[in-house]
């Protein structure tokens, strides 16, 4: 009997007709599959928890800088997801840069401003401070506001994360019992899990540093070590690729070549993958110009 009970449930037709189960009433919906952000490695979830991914805001090419937008929502709660990088050739790791301090007081902006477009009421905004979720230092606020008649809560996230800006914006209603740092831990598993396969950044001690040598560049005498190394990490930059080599790891191959000329050897950010990227080569002239001469990546 306890056989023929099994049969039915799992809806296989067989002779124990006297066994009935009845079909419950089913409304499935599926998560969607994870998201994968080519610039910063993170494959974001189809959901957390109980709140599914909406279809992914491409941002990108209407208005360059400001890269896509994801959103996990359900009934009374949604978490918004930002990746863009203003069009800055560079974005520091951490809260504490510029470009990042500059973002955070934008999302501070956009919230009084909803207050004066009438989207939202009775603002109310706390003071913000440094929010460290796994390893990531964020810059985070929480404030409270009116909606409609709905009353909620809302906390902001913005952080340097892979060469890119990350922000987090949840909001829910008061009262409501979802736990959101449980559900943010989800988004900063699949960020470390990224920099674990090779994917990061450059800290702002090592952007302010390299700012530093790239204006202290001289050409007259010919090129040196730093300044070939200093141009190199320009080329870095501008090719796309300080997600994947560290910045600061520049080397000469051989010395011997300058001060007419030097090739700058980086190496991939650490990386658990069996099929590991190569070092990058870039060979920088005397003048200056510079050219990736290695492009396995």
């Amino acid at each position: 009997m306890a056989i023929c009970g099994l049969l039915a449930l799992i809806g296989i037709f067989t002779s124990c007709t006297q066994v009935k189960v009845a079909n419950p009433e089913t409304n499935l919906e599926l998560a969607p599959a994870p998201y994968f952000d080519n610039t910063t490695g993170i494959y974001f979830p189809g959901a957390l928890g109980p709140l599914f991914r909406r279809p992914i805001i491409e941002l990108e090419e209407k208005s360059p800088g400001l890269g896509l937008a994801i959103s996990y929502r359900n009934s009374e709660t949604r978490i918004d997801v930002f990746v863009y990088d203003l069009q800055a050739s560079v974005i520091p790791s951490g809260n504490d840069s510029e470009v990042i301090n500059k973002s955070f007081q934008d999302a501070i902006d956009d919230l009084h401003l909803a207050v004066s477009k009438r989207i939202y009421s009775q603002l109310d905004l706390a003071d913000s401070q440094s929010r460290q979720i796994g390893r990531i230092e964020f810059k985070h606020a929480r404030f409270t506001y009116t909606e409609g008649l709905a009353q909620k809560e809302g906390e902001l996230y913005i952080a340097g994360v892979n060469s890119q800006i990350l922000k987090i914006r949840t909001a829910k209603r008061i009262g409501s019992t979802m736990e959101i740092p449980r559900l943010l831990a989800y988004i900063v598993q699949s960020i470390e899990q990224s920099q674990f396969s090779g994917y990061g950044g450059i800290s702002t001690e090592a952007y302010k540093r390299i700012s530093q040598q790239l204006s202290q560049i001289r050409l007259d005498d010919g090129l040196s070590a730093l300044e070939a190394i200093s141009i190199a990490q320009i080329e870095l930059v501008g090719n796309k690729l300080h997600n994947r080599y560290d910045a600061t790891s520049g080397r000469i191959l051989d010395s011997g070549t300058l001060p007419q000329s030097a090739t700058v050897a980086f190496t991939p950010f650490p990386s658990n993958s069996s099929n590991r990227l190569p070092p990058v080569l870039i060979s920088v002239r005397g003048t200056g110009r510079a050219e990736i001469l290695d492009t396995r990546f």
